[in-house]
């Protein structure tokens, strides 16, 4: 289900590109595009530059992206650090563009990609560990958040990191919220983890957290006049295209303007944390 969700977003995410839209298309992250206040960094690479200074002094890491999309952030740090990489991703058509550009950028010895969920035995692709797994925006599909980042945890060598970049529910937020049920359906979220869940985890997991940030000072915003215009025809489209693969993309639309919403609302917050495995120097 999630990977025939991600090849119909993957389409309509080219077919905008082609009229100078499609979100992250162009750099290969399908990710939020963030408030830079560097011009030299692009919307797209905000999470990167974060992400790059939780390895900094590592040479060469062995890095694993749970839910690699179209295999841009794989492609971002390969450039800045060297080291293998692979990528996990449930959508054929992702994994096929990212491969696509692995081999046109001579990189595809070193930048993998799998058709593999991220709740699969990593061991079997990083036998001997990672320094590094990222989870972007991909850990809110997890049927059980809390077993996923276990998982993700086991895939770490000793002092490996793992950072997650996820919409989080402020702990105001109730479950029965309509605009937190349209979000879950349309993007796919059957048990988004709230902050509390995703801490205690990562202690479960003997991670120690090095780092836990609230992004959403950097989360555009639209005129909330806009949003409600946009939700009003996304609504009259549904009604049009029924139960098909068109159907499907205008719920993932009307999942996003629900999120918008939420994050008019002050209910949802935009957060990186990452943890780093206990018990060894790294």
């Amino acid at each position: 289900m999630i990977g025939k969700y991600y090849n119909w977003l993957s389409w309509f995410q080219r077919a905008t590109s082609w009229f100078g839209q499609g979100g992250g298309y162009q750099s290969l992250t399908v990710h939020r595009l963030l408030t830079s206040s560097d011009p030299a960094v692009a919307g797209a690479d905000v999470i990167h530059e974060r992400i790059l200074t939780t390895v900094l002094g590592t040479e060469g890491p062995r890095v694993v992206d749970a839910g690699c999309g179209l295999g841009g952030t794989i492609f971002y740090l390969h450039r800045r650090l060297g080291g293998q990489y692979d990528g996990l991703t449930l959508s054929p058509a992702q994994r096929a563009h990212a491969e696509r550009e692995a081999r046109r950028r001579d990189a595809a010895a070193a930048c993998r990609f799998h058709l593999r969920a991220y709740d699969d035995d990593l061991r079997v692709i990083v036998p001997e560990g990672a320094d590094l797994v990222v989870a972007i925006e991909s850990l809110a599909h997890a049927m059980d958040p809390a077993g996923s980042i276990a998982n993700l945890a086991g895939a770490l060598r000793p002092g490996g990191r793992l950072v997650v970049v996820d919409d989080v529910p402020d702990d105001d937020l109730v479950e029965s919220d309509g605009d937190f049920a349209g979000f879950r359906s349309g993007w796919r979220c059957p048990a988004i983890a709230r902050h509390g869940t995703i801490l205690a985890a990562l202690a479960d997991a003997n991670l120690a957290v090095q780092r836990d940030e609230d992004l959403t000072p950097l989360v555009s915003r639209r005129d909330p006049l806009e949003i409600e215009r946009l939700i009003a025809s996304n609504r009259r489209w549904r009604s049009w295209a029924g139960w098909t693969g068109a159907g499907e993309l205008i719920d993932s639309l009307y999942g996003g303007l629900m999120l918008e919403r939420l994050y008019q609302r002050g209910l949802m917050h935009y957060r990186l944390i990452a943890a780093r495995r206990t018990g060894a120097s790294g």
